[in-house]
């Protein structure tokens, strides 16, 4: 049997010609599926444009070809060289493994007995031993012409016995041990930068190296020594070279010659393909502009949609609060007005009843008696007081139903000359029930500092919606806070709106609303006016309050609103409108 060891370089170059495929995790193919899927999905509905600056068929084919047909050319090289030297390992091997036989059937019969049972004698008595050198000049006279460049010779413990290179004799060697233990001939390929040969010293040389037992001759099994033959294969490596580069230098042509008929047919194939992508991509672009036109208009009839529905919603508000104003208007006016009269009948009655007291000052008992049983003297001092609480009420009813009738005015299409405090105090008023305070929260205090304005042309229902969007907000801004601090940490710091007004020139006033809540993020300004545009949760804003105002002020108006807001400590909204409407 016989076993050929490579040299570990060649064995590399081998791995690394042919490597094996990694495993694929199915996770990791999903993932890729999914995201072709998506792009696919994205190419289908447009949302993808591709550009021939992206993908160059030619220059890609180049790249590939050239990467792949020298990997091929690369990769046959690689194999026939190995297959080559493969067969000159096995030629020589066979070759060293005769020349072994005839000079174990020379030297044997004579020397047999020396080279196997020589163990007591040191490496310095089997040199000078005159047999070495008759076993030397045996050899000599074998391989005199031949490539063989150094014989060795081991007994059964891998102890060099014999060796061309007398320096050597008595050292001990493990492969040629493994050898006799196994009864295998085992071939090294290598290379040495120096080697000392049978007469000279030889440089830069490749060497076959072959261990081989021997077997007694009478047994046929018991081996009895190891001989290692080295032999110089560097002219057939050197020729092996030299066709692989001819193979290299033949297979390049053809390859050439294939890769010049396959740019022509990818030459014509990429100018189809460029002229076909000059007639999607203009069609892509002319639907992509009208996807970009149908776009912005169905957002224009979701936004006049949207404000019809509001305006819609809050006219319909604006008549019912004017409606039900209306209806609490008239009882209340009533009862307010016969409050005085009722007061001078009571007063009448009490006047008269002193009298009688005075000229009648001794009742009869029944009389009496009726007279402690009613009390008479708490009913006076008291019924008054009832009356002008009864009456405080009242104006307080007429003033909120005043505000109602102020605030209700959504639905009025054209300009009045009205006072934009009675406008900023309608919508407190309307909003008083969620500026007290409450168990666990404090009320907000509202500041004002009205300056002296004139009176302002305006839809007066339409600013009153400007001014409750923006006092919503600071509200809810206040509640927003409560959730996240304690109630001594919310009397320390009160929550405070403060409305200020005052003019700016003889054509222009100025609303100014601010607050000290959370503030608005940076992020956030830049859109707080868009529509559809909010950050509270689903259900609880549509995101057309502020955009609403905003339209409100510069559309209807021609004015101006702006919001500035620091994180954490508060935001204010201003409002410049115009005193006289530019059309009037």
């Amino acid at each position: 049997m016989k076993t050929s060891i490579m040299q570990s370089t060649t064995a590399a170059a081998a791995a690394a010609a042919t490597p094996s495929p990694k495993p694929e995790l199915r996770g990791d193919q999903e993932s890729r599926d999914s995201k072709k899927n998506t792009f696919l999905n994205r190419l289908l509905l447009g949302e993808i444009l591709i550009s021939s600056k992206k993908f160059k068929l030619l220059r890609n084919f180049s790249i590939v070809s050239l990467i792949a047909f020298s990997l091929a050319i690369g990769w046959l090289a690689q194999i026939y060289r190995q297959q080559t030297i493969k067969n000159l390992v096995n030629i020589k091997e066979d070759s060293n493994i005769i020349l072994t036989q005839v000079l174990a059937n020379t030297l044997w019969p004579e020397y047999g007995s020396f080279l196997s049972r020589n163990q007591d004698l040191s490496a310095e008595e089997l040199v000078a031993d005159a047999r070495i050198s008759q076993i030397h000049e045996t050899i000599l006279d074998q391989v005199e012409n031949s490539d063989v460049v150094k014989i060795k010779i081991f007994d059964v413990q891998g102890r060099t016995v014999f060796s061309t290179e007398l320096a050597q004799i008595g050292e001990t060697k493990s492969a040629a041990l493994q050898s006799a233990q196994s009864g295998q001939t085992i071939s090294q390929l290598g290379h040495r930068d120096t080697f000392t040969a049978l007469r000279s010293t030889i440089k830069d040389r490749h060497l076959l190296s072959s261990y081989i037992p021997i077997y007694d001759k009478q047994s046929r099994e018991e081996i009895v020594g190891v001989f290692e033959v080295y032999t110089d294969v560097t002219p057939w490596l050197q020729q092996i070279e030299a066709s692989q580069r001819r193979i290299i230098i033949r297979t390049s042509l053809i390859v050439t010659i294939l890769y010049g008929v396959l740019f022509l047919f990818v030459s014509r194939a990429e100018a189809l393909i460029k002229q076909q992508h000059q007639k999607l991509q203009e069609s892509e672009t002319s639907y992509r502009q009208q996807a970009c036109d149908l776009e912005d208009t169905l957002t224009e009839l979701k936004i006049i949609q949207a404000q019809m529905i509001q305006s819609e919603k809050m006219s319909s508000l604006g008549q019912l609060v004017a409606g039900v104003a209306h209806e609490i208007n008239n009882p209340i006016n009533f009862i307010h007005g016969n409050l005085n009269h009722l007061d001078a009948y009571t007063k009448e009655v009490f006047d008269l009843f002193r009298a009688y007291q005075a000229h009648y000052p001794n009742p009869p008992q029944t009389l009496q008696e009726k007279v402690d049983e009613a009390d008479m003297d708490f009913l006076m001092s008291d019924l008054p007081g009832i009356f002008k609480s009864i009456k405080s009420g009242t104006e307080r009813i007429r003033e909120v139903v005043l505000s109602l009738r102020n605030f209700s005015r959504l639905d009025e299409s054209e300009f009045k000359e009205v006072d934009i405090h009675d406008g900023l105090d309608s919508t407190l008023v309307i909003l008083q029930h969620r500026l007290i305070s409450r168990p666990g929260q404090p009320g907000i205090q509202i500041i004002k500092e009205y300056g002296q304005l004139p009176l302002v042309q305006c839809y007066p229902g339409l600013l009153n919606q400007v001014f409750m969007n923006i006092l919503n907000n600071a509200i809810e801004a206040f509640e927003e806070i409560n959730q996240r601090q304690t109630f001594e940490d919310l009397i320390k710091n009160p929550h405070r709106i403060h409305v200020c007004t005052h003019r700016l020139d003889e054509q222009w006033v100025k609303i100014t609303i601010s607050d000290n809540g959370i503030g608005i993020p940076k992020e956030v300004q830049s859109h707080i006016f868009d529509p559809f545009f909010t950050t509270k949760p689903v259900g609880k804003g549509t995101g057309l309050g502020l955009s609403t105002s905003y339209q409100i002020v510069t559309e209807k108006h021609h004015g101006q609103i702006g919001v500035y807001s620091t994180p954490g400590r508060g935001t204010r909204f201003e409002i410049k409108i115009p005193v006289h409407h530019p059309k009037i």
